[in-house]
């Protein structure tokens, strides 16, 4: 059997300079069916240009594209919020806005350790400002980082039903691990799966498991709820309420007058 080295024609050196690489001639005869002459250093500056592209796209999947790609969102018009697009109508959402800036440009530090809390009732623009403080330290991070947001109900509801029907993307181990590594990581509405009990203890209990498995793994989470201190104290077993608290201390975002009171029970 021949050899395939020996068995292809050898190339033939041309008298013909690059015009980019102008110390070297142009071969032909290298590539089969490739009439044209080539350079070799622009042949191999393509092959190694192909392979940064490559290699960006594959980082940016694994960051800047997550937020995109692997979020658990139900609502499509989340997608656009942003600072840009937040209506400020009065002095106390202007006030919310800005500490939620101040919180997006300490995040923006992919060292920066500690979670955040946005505290309020429903439709006070709590999800608005948690996505678009994600959003911000997705697109201007000069360190690439994985950002998810996650609608911690919806969750719970993909792997409860995958519980019948499994699936890899929705197995519990698969989704702690994807958040457990995310870089920064809204989970939004925590509290209203305790709207949602059973009629036993078993997913009550395995919602807080979950939950504490999530909150340990992480120490850069971004936290929207309705539950003031005092209530998350009351829904939650203590240990959770513990990694909540990790690090909020000038994280804490309150949107009501009549909750301002509450930071205290916060940290």
């Amino acid at each position: 059997m021949k050899n395939l080295a020996t068995s292809l024609p050898k190339p033939k050196v041309l008298n013909e300079i690059c015009s980019i690489h102008t110390d070297t001639k142009l071969i032909k005869g290298t590539i089969p069916g490739h009439a044209e002459p080539i350079c070799p250093k622009c042949v191999a500056e393509q092959i190694k240009n192909k392979d940064q592209l490559a290699f960006e796209h594959l980082e940016s999947r694994k960051t800047y594209q997550r937020l995109f790609n692997d979020s658990v969102i139900t609502d499509p018009d989340i997608r656009e919020m942003s600072f840009d697009n937040f209506n400020v109508t009065n002095a106390k959402q202007n006030e919310n806005f800005l500490k939620a800036k101040q919180i997006a440009n300490r995040y923006l530090n992919k060292d920066y350790k500690g979670n955040a809390i946005l505290v309020g009732k429903a439709g006070t623009g709590k999800t608005h400002l948690a996505y678009s403080l994600l959003k911000y330290v997705n697109e201007n991070s000069e360190q690439k980082q994985a950002c998810l947001f996650i609608d911690f109900n919806e969750l719970l509801s993909k792997i409860k039903s995958n519980f019948k029907t499994p699936s890899t993307m929705w197995q519990e181990g698969t989704m702690l691990d994807n958040i457990g590594e995310a870089d920064l990581v809204v989970l939004d509405d925590l509290g209203s799966e305790a709207s949602f009990k059973a009629m036993n203890n078993e997913s009550s209990e395995w919602n807080q498991r979950f939950l504490f498995n999530i909150l340990n793994r992480r120490n850069r989470t971004i936290i929207t709820t309705n539950l003031s201190g005092a209530e998350l104290k009351e829904v939650y077993n203590p240990k959770i309420v513990s990694r909540i608290n990790k690090g909020i201390k000038n994280n804490v975002v309150v949107f009501t007058d009549d909750m301002k009171d509450q930071r205290k029970d916060l940290y």
